[in-house]
């Protein structure tokens, strides 16, 4: 975890801005006793969000949607893995037979 100063300086943005991202909902930093924490999730996502309403000029509205529809994607993942997971631990007949039913999927 890192304090915010620390976030500005690796993510490359004005301190002004990361709040602003947290008040827009775009960045979930940690709160304790010693302020705000941030984590290489945090990062990267500041990263992605400088890099989009920056050089590619996505206005905040697109940002927000982008974000959106991200959390979506690895919602999904997450949910992939553990179905996949359930399968895995099923025995050998359930096994082929959900790989059959899943061939016949278009």
């Amino acid at each position: 975890m890192i304090d915010e100063a620390e976030m500005c300086r690796r993510a490359g943005i004005k301190s002004y801005m990361l709040r602003e991202w947290i008040q827009a909902d775009w960045i979930h930093p940690r709160s304790d006793l010693m302020g705000a924490s941030f984590s290489d999730i945090d990062l990267a996502r500041a990263r992605l969000i400088r890099d989009l309403a920056g050089p590619m000029g996505v206005n905040e509205e697109g940002v927000a949607v982008i974000l959106s529809l991200l959390d979506q994607i690895h919602g999904l993942r997450r949910a992939l893995r553990r179905m996949n997971s359930a399968v895995v631990a099923q025995d050998a007949a359930v096994r082929r037979r959900i790989r059959y039913e899943a061939s016949k999927i278009p």
